[in-house]
């Protein structure tokens, strides 16, 4: 197989697909492939083939020959929120409520030290769709979707090995509502989307500690991003705009920067036997720091994750379990003391997370497999469940508190094709 060939039709496909994603860790997807989705996410410091780049550059150092490995994501979440407690708060069913998400990985060994890839996937987004609300609730619906392009380099020996990957990202955003019901704005009523474009790394590696231990570590850059004015004329349309006056309240705008944050992931792997791994994921995303997000009062992130793979002859078996603090948090809406600007304001980033980006699911649980067709072809499976999660807000200048729900389900399939 034609080695150009491969990496040409993947960056084909990349221009071609347009992603929309939910979150399991915020908004980004809990893991790439069926066989890290089927180990709780995790893969930090544990081999899955040549979509191990995307848990961490440096263990394409572990891998043999060639291979290319694809697939898609069916993705059914489920939310339900309550709309504007004004127009009396009857609660709604999102319609976004299916996504197919691409994924395409290529690895091949150079030399006895050197292996390099190329990857892209849709690794983040959000969204809610109430366009179809009844009136007493409100006409709303966004869109987040991130594509990711990354390329990786890999240095190994038998004791260690580090890579570098460069990211470039591609995404889209659109927020469109129609408050008028309220007495405020019907803001981008033709849906329109914004795109940006970025670029970050990832700097991972590597070390057996042991015949039966590897421990591993990885750091991915933040990536900035900005879409036009979607958030900016989002805000503005809740009178989110100075100096007051008219429909302005006097509350600072909202920015448009949304930048993709940073990533601290530390990892370990115990083979117990020859046909049992245990796995272990660490990983910290800075929501906190990063532009747009710590706006809305989101927090940094921790995740746990685990993992275990049972191999035979031809077929392996996984399960795990993946837990993340919801990071989105909550500011007082209520009068006492504080400026009315500000107590609208906060009032507003609280309806705004809980209905427009709800992602506040925490415990998932996770099995999956694969069985070799051939010695050269593999067909792999994985399925993720998410329990429901509830969140109400105070948002007492729009009449009371929202609250939301949310549940999701996905279904990984994948090829894989060593040569």
């Amino acid at each position: 197989m034609n080695k150009q060939k491969i990496v040409a039709s993947m960056l084909v496909v990349g221009g071609l697909v347009s992603p929309l994603a939910y979150a399991t860790n915020g908004d980004e997807m809990m893991a790439v492939g069926s066989q890290s989705t089927a180990l709780g996410g995790t893969g930090v410091a544990h081999f899955i083939g040549a979509e191990s780049l995307w848990a961490n550059p440096a263990m394409l150092g572990k891998s043999k020959g060639s291979e290319v490995t694809g697939g898609v994501n069916l993705f059914k979440p489920k939310v339900t929120n309550t709309g504007v407690p004004a127009l009396s708060g009857v609660s709604a069913d999102s319609t976004a409520n299916t996504s197919y998400i691409p994924d395409l990985s290529y690895s091949s060994r150079i030399d006895d030290s050197l292996t390099y890839g190329v990857a892209l996937a849709g690794i983040a987004g959000m969204g809610v769709d109430y366009t179809d609300a009844p009136a007493t609730h409100i006409s709303a619906k966004s869109e987040l979707s991130i594509l990711r392009v990354v390329a990786d380099i890999a240095y190994n020996t038998d004791k260690f090995g580090v890579g570098f990957a460069p990211i470039f990202q591609s995404g889209s955003l659109m927020l469109s509502y129609d408050a008028s019901g309220m007495g405020m704005g019907n803001v981008n009523a033709a849906k329109k989307k914004e795109s940006s474009t970025g670029f970050g790394f990832a700097l991972g590696g590597y070390f057996n500690a042991a015949p039966a231990v590897t421990v591993a570590a990885v750091y991915q850059s933040k990536i900035a991003a900005k879409y036009g004015t979607q958030i900016s004329d989002a805000g503005n349309g809740f009178g989110l705009c100075q100096p007051a006056g008219g429909g302005c309240t006097g509350a600072a705008p909202f920015g448009d920067n949304l930048d993709q944050p940073a990533q601290m992931k530390l990892g370990v792997a115990y083979a117990v036997a020859d046909s049992l791994t245990l796995t272990a994921d660490y990983k910290l995303i800075q929501w906190g720091s990063a532009a747009g997000y710590k706006d809305f009062a989101w927090k940094d992130q921790t995740i746990i994750a685990v993992g275990a793979k049972y191999s035979a002859n031809g077929y392996w078996l996984g399960l795990g379990y993946n837990h993340a603090n919801d990071p989105i948090g909550t500011l007082t809406a209520s009068p006492a003391g504080a400026p009315g600007s500000d107590v609208y304001r906060n009032a507003a980033v609280n309806f705004f997370n809980n209905m427009f980006f709800p992602a506040i699911v925490t415990n998932s649980y996770t099995f999956g497999g694969g069985y070799d067709i051939s010695n050269a072809l593999a067909v792999e499976g994985a399925v993720v469940i998410t329990p429901e999660v509830k969140k109400t807000v105070d948002v007492a200048n729009f009449g009371g508190t929202n609250t939301t729900t949310h549940s999701q389900q996905a279904y990984e399939v994948s090829l894989r094709y060593k040569f």
